[in-house]
């Protein structure tokens, strides 16, 4: 677990009810308007989250455990059920994870507001596939950095630059694909050929485990921040 996550952690944890007392019944982080449903399945929901400056979300409680990407700098003000405030920073391209429990209010202090993509991790769990192969294990991209290591999801910060050969290598765990910087994504799997598509910032998509595959840019130099799920 790097230091910045633990930073980011320290500081949105004051969001959280932390006593004993019973809690009120409150609605899910999302959907809610201005969460957009990108992919969902057994193992997770993917949403594109816009908080406008100046409008409060309701107080809501995180059902999941959940990974986010921000899109954009901004500042964001969380309250907490007993009225306490404070103001805290939104890093352009910062990727974290939160614990569910989460119980809050949020509101953007900026303009534009936060911008964010977010994974619920639902609670499967599905055991990690042998691989059998010569490939190496879950390397997926030419520039890749672990961001997140716990007992649920290992975090990783991944690039894929033009003109550079794809990454080919056994998947052994489902993984969602949240994009920092868009492209023309192609992936391949063995004996296929193959398939390329543009994302755009913003976007999601989620791939399943237990295969080989090869993935790489076919235009643009392609940033997400990729969640293996365990």
């Amino acid at each position: 677990m790097t230091i910045r996550f633990l930073v980011f952690l320290a500081v949105f944890a004051a969001g959280a009810v932390c006593n004993a007392q019973p809690q009120p019944d409150l609605p899910p982080g999302w959907p809610r308007p201005g969460a957009i449903l990108l992919v969902e399945n057994d193992r997770g929901a993917a949403y594109n989250v816009v908080y406008p400056k100046d409008q409060p979300t309701p107080f809501h409680r995180h059902r999941y455990f959940f990974a986010g990407l921000d899109l954009n700098t901004a500042t964001i003000k969380v309250t907490q059920l007993d009225g306490t405030s404070g103001l805290h920073p939104v890093i352009k391209d910062r990727m974290w994870y939160l614990p569910r429990g989460l119980t809050h209010q949020e509101m953007s202090t900026t303009d534009p507001g936060r911008h964010t993509v977010v994974i619920d991790i639902k609670d499967k769990s599905v055991p990690e596939a042998a691989n059998t192969t010569s490939l190496p294990t879950n390397k997926y991209a030419t520039y890749q950095d672990k961001v997140v290591d716990n007992d649920r999801v290992v975090i990783w910060d991944c690039a894929w630059s033009p003109g550079a050969d794809g990454v080919t290598a056994f998947d052994s765990r489902d993984i969602f694909l949240a994009f920092a910087e868009g492209g023309d994504l192609s992936i391949a799997t063995p004996g296929q050929t193959a398939q390329v598509r543009h994302y755009n910032a913003g976007r999601a998509v989620f791939l399943p485990g237990g295969q080989a595959r090869t993935i790489g840019s076919a235009g643009g130099t392609i940033h997400v921040m990729l969640v293996e799920l365990k």
